[in-house]
């Protein structure tokens, strides 16, 4: 495409402000302010300019440029002379010939012009209305439908006359996006002069078979009644139809929810026609004969954003609903006035100037041609941005304005050229339109991609919510602009009310930075702006937590954001590196509840629990030792809190569980002040030795000299845990018996005594307090004359002095150790033997059962000795004999090739054979033992063969070769004790039938992986 701009321009008319043109450049596009001043865009393209285009129009095709029409870059231009009329179709984005079919068969021979072209959507569908020249023509109105095939070589166009449609002249067509395509248009809406609507649907399948279906009747019988525009439309996500209709002084509404089936628009109408509902109509007062319905819908965009319709009171516009339910469809109704009343006294000729040929809708301006000129409307603020004259003698006459909705390209054609009108960047000043207007929500979102527009938008938002008395909204928005801090704190600080300049403050904090590690990495003025901004809000929040006359929920607000502050990371990260600044200033508000959080906060627990202890907060000292991690600080201050708070001090150290050393604390808890202490103390100490399994003998002792003085019974459990093994328990046995004797504890002595063996003491301690005990004593030790000894001392201290035989009697029964010889002497010399009678008869009985008892068990003795003589006697005349055919019962080889042995059963093995499969059955013991006995085997050899090598060998005396000869033997029949004990196959191999194949699996996996 080439371009080419129009330098010339005409007279404007008196009352139009006239726009100048720049002089320096070719700039041709201004833009307005809501005041009506134009942007400075010197630095930027203009939003509007217009280019020439040239179409590669065949040799053969001449004439005048009649219409034209475009829609997804498939652009139609009729071309006409006298004697010809040619429709061409070009495809924008390539050089490709254009498509062409003559149309003067249809038009000069039958009295017939061309007054408008309609296309669809894709491209490939075109309606030509046709009516007569003149009313003597003999004619009446009809169309042509045009078809358009393309392939790579060649484009098709086929023309269809539609006979069914004579006398209607087709004025307006609604499209079907929804149910078109390329080779069919479905069912359309057309609509007709006297202000009919039919349905009918166009596709060369069809050939003569085309349907037509009167819908509605908005003329109501006149003869005149033009329907000016026509559009379908569905919305998004539903099946509710909307139809948008217009005559020159009215536009119409129709809609209706249809079956997702269903093709027919008949229904949409169905309720009008029958009169149940009225169409919404709104009328305007006009004295045009035209009107224009335009939508804008954004490039490949599938439902319109906004609506416009150029009618005798100017341009409404608006927007669509989106709403599957809502029975408004056109909302919104701005007027951009086009002073169409002062044109009204204008002559004829100014007049054309001064009324708008037609238009097109963009997202912000309305692109209005007219006779000499086009110009470019603000939807927004109705200013004027853009205008440029036509040089009629040379360009040729304005005809018609035209937007391809597909790509949102805007082509303007005259009698002699086609131009593209590009928009740039039309969203450019938008922001500041709304800005004037105070839409600060709109101004802000359309300058977001400026910083520079947006903190001008920011600031001046700002201003207003602060003039308005929205502190806290402007003061939300200030700290996003870069105004002068001091400047907005100012303004701030007059007011009665903190919270704006605390929440200032805050986000200009966390524009500087989020995280901890920005602030170390701040220069030094940085980092010192931002303590400043720091401290100085921790000063107004202590200002306002304890500000006097307030309630307790004031209070609570503030100290809760006052924490949520203080916890941020970038905050803590600063408040630690200036805890000294702080920490005074919270001081100068007289805050101890701050002062410790803040310490907490930044990890200085001793000196938090140190001022809570001084203050008296004795709970709050205990719940900050909880909090921290810190055990020195348990051991610091358990014993001033245990004074105070006993119970719940222990059940926070036991809490700690094992990550308190208990030998470091249990010192701290020995001053005991009354019961309760005791008690806790006392608690601890079990809960360390039974929960935390402390061995450590001190803690042991100590808790052991709390029972020993307080609870005996305790004593006595305590010590049956330990049990009576002196190896294993954890106290000092001597000198828990010392306090046991001190506090004359008598059951926990006799215990102790029993422990380290004391076995006289402990029954001699026990008979003064507790017989039971005594005996009890007396049966525990191993050695049975021991046992002995003790009972002889209890029956002595039970009988000596009070002969009592019954008492005697029942120390037989108890202890079978006694007997009734051993408690005789205890007995007076006078005491009658009869008494005694029963148990010396019972005991000579039983002397005489021990004799015959023995007596039996010598018999038998020699009975079995006499047997293991006749078997050795027997075993030493036993003899095997080897054949030359015997062989190894585990090699299956020759046996007498190498040493065996020959077992009793009558298997055989080779010595080395039977080794190997006896060693991995041996113990570790007996393996070892087997080792070393080999090793010392081959030590004796060695050493006699190197006896015998010497040169004196042979004064070797006969005795020293004995010797050696002796050691050897002995060495051969200790090994052939451990690898010949048993028989292979009816010993060994028996005995192992219960031990698994494998012993480490583990292993096998590894080998079988």
């Amino acid at each position: 495409m080439d371009m080419d701009m129009d330098p010339d321009m005409p007279n404007q008319p008196k009352f139009l402000p006239r726009v100048q043109r720049s002089t320096a450049g070719t700039a041709n596009s201004y833009v307005a302010t809501a005041s009506g001043n134009p942007f400075e865009t010197d630095e930027e393209d203009e939003i509007f300019s217009r280019h020439k285009m040239v179409l590669r129009v065949p040799s053969n095709c001449t004439g005048d440029l009649m219409h034209l029409t475009v829609s997804r870059n498939w652009l139609f231009c009729l071309l006409g002379t006298a004697e010809r009329t040619t429709l061409l179709r070009f495809f924008l984005p390539r050089a490709i010939p254009p498509g062409e079919v003559a149309l003067e068969k249809y038009l000069s021979g039958s009295g017939y012009k061309i007054t408008r072209m309609f296309l669809d959507p894709t491209g490939h569908h075109l309606i030509i209305a046709l009516v007569p020249r003149s009313a003597s023509s003999g004619v009446s109105p009809d169309f042509l439908y045009i078809h358009c095939l393309e392939s790579p070589q060649a484009q098709q166009l086929k023309v269809r006359r539609i006979e069914k449609f004579k006398d209607h002249e087709i004025t307006a067509v609604a499209f079907n996006p929804y149910h078109g395509s390329e080779s069919t248009t479905g069912p359309i809406l057309l609509g007709t002069s006297r202000g009919l609507i039919f349905e009918t649907e166009l596709s060369p399948a069809l050939d003569g078979h085309v349907q037509r279906k009167q819908l509605y009747d908005l003329g109501l019988g006149r003869p005149k009644y033009t329907i000016t525009g026509l559009k379908l439309l569905r919305v998004p996500n539903s099946n509710r139809y909307i139809i948008v209709v217009t005559s020159p002084e009215c536009i119409y509404t129709f809609q209706e929810t249809l079956k997702a089936e269903e093709r027919s628009l008949q229904s949409i109408f169905a309720g009008y026609v029958s009169g149940v509902q009225e169409p919404h109509c709104e009328e305007r007062k006009t004295d045009l004969t035209y009107s224009q319905l335009r939508f804008f819908a954004p490039p490949n965009g599938k439902y319109p954003k906004q609506w416009a319709w150029l009618c005798g009171e100017g341009i409404r516009v608006g927007e669509l609903s989106i709403e599957g339910n809502s029975a408004t469809t056109l909302i919104g109704n701005t007027l951009i006035n086009l002073d169409f009343e002062k044109a009204m006294h204008l002559s004829y000729e100014e007049r054309r100037l001064n009324i708008p040929k037609a238009f097109v809708l963009t997202e912000y301006h309305a692109v209005l041609l007219y006779a000499d000129h086009i110009r470019a409307i603000c939807l927004l603020n109705q200013e004027q941005v853009y205008q440029e004259p036509f040089d009629e003698a040379r360009v040729g006459k304005p005809l018609n304005i035209e937007r391809d909705d597909h790509t949102g390209s805007i082509y303007v054609y005259t009698t002699k050229t086609v131009f593209n009108v590009r928009v740039t960047r039309e969203e450019r000043n938008v922001w500041r339109i709304y800005l004037d207007k105070g839409q600060y929500e709109l101004a802000t979102a359309h300058a977001a991609e400026n910083p520079e527009n947006l903190q001008l938008v920011l600031g001046q938002r700002a201003d207003a919510a602060f003039a308005d008395g929205s502190y806290q909204v402007a003061a939300d928005y200030y700290s996003e602009t870069d105004k002068s801090f001091e400047e907005v704190c100012l303004k701030f600080m007059e007011l009665p009310d903190k919270r704006p300049i605390i929440n200032y403050i805050k986000k200009r904090l966390s524009r500087m930075t989020t995280m901890p590690v920005e602030v170390e990495a701040m220069d030094e003025e940085e980092a010192s702006v931002f303590k400043a901004l720091v401290i100085w809000l921790i000063d107004l929040y202590l200002i306002q937590i304890n500000m006097p006359d307030q309630n307790e929920e004031w209070r609570k607000a503030w100290q809760t954001e006052y924490d949520e502050f203080m916890m941020d990371a970038s905050v803590l990260s600063c408040t630690r590196q200036n805890r000294e600044d702080v920490q005074d200033l919270i001081a100068e508000h007289a805050d101890p509840h701050n002062m410790a959080q803040f310490a907490i906060a930044i990890g200085d627990y001793d000196e938090v629990v140190g001022q809570q202890l001084k203050a008296e907060s004795y709970t709050e000292a205990l719940q900050t030792l909880i909090n921290q991690r810190n055990p020195e600080l348990f051991y610091k201050y358990a014993p001033e809190l245990i004074t105070k708070l006993p119970k719940p001090t222990v059940d926070a150290l036991m809490a700690q569980g094992s990550r308190l050393e208990v030998e470091k604390l249990v010192p701290t808890l020995i001053i005991m002040e009354d019961r309760e202490q005791r008690e806790q103390t006392q608690r601890y100490l079990e809960f360390a030795i039974y929960k935390l399994n402390t061995t450590n003998d001190a803690i042991h002792n100590f808790l052991l000299h709390l029972y020993a003085q307080h609870d005996p019974k305790l004593l006595m459990k305590y010590l049956e845990i330990q049990g009576r093994d002196e190896t294993l328990v954890h106290y000092d046995i001597h000198y828990a018996f010392k306090i046991c004797h001190d506090l004359k504890v008598k059951e926990a002595c006799v215990f102790l005594d029993c422990l380290l063996r004391k076995w006289v003491s402990a029954v001699d301690l026990a008979l003064t307090f507790d017989m039971k005990l005594a005996k009890e004593t007396a049966s525990r030790p191993t050695d049975s004359e021991m046992r002995r000894t003790l009972w002889l001392r209890i029956a002595y201290h039970d009988i000596k002095g009070t002969d009592d035989v019954k008492k005697a009697l029942n120390l037989l029964k108890e202890c079978d150790l006694l007997r009734i010889e051993d408690l005789l002497p205890f007995f007076s010399d006078f005491e009658k033997i009869d008494n005694f009678k029963e148990p010396i008869c019972d005991a000579l009985q039983d002397y005489n059962q021990r004799i015959q008892e023995l007596q039996r068990e010598m018999s038998e003795t020699e009975e079995q000795t006499k047997r293991v003589r006749e078997d050795l006697q027997d075993i030493r005349q036993h003899s095997f004999t080897a054949n030359a055919q015997d062989t190894c019962g585990v090699c299956e080889m020759m046996l007498l090739v190498k040493p065996f042995f020959v077992f009793m059963c009558g298997h055989k093995f080779h010595s080395d054979c039977l080794e190997k499969q006896v060693v991995p059955m041996l113990t570790k013991e007996q393996a070892k033992r087997l080792n070393t006995l080999k090793q010392q085997l081959e030590a004796e050899v060695q050493t006699q063969s190197q006896a015998l090598s010497l040169p004196h060998s042979s004064a070797l005396g006969k005795q020293q070769a004995k010797e050696l000869q002796r050691k050897r033997a002995l060495l051969k029949t200790q090994i052939e004790d451990i690898v010949a004990a048993d028989c292979l196959f009816c010993g060994l191999l028996i005995n192992t039938i219960d031990q698994p194949f494998v012993d480490d699996w583990e292993q096998v996996n590894v080998e079988w992986e």
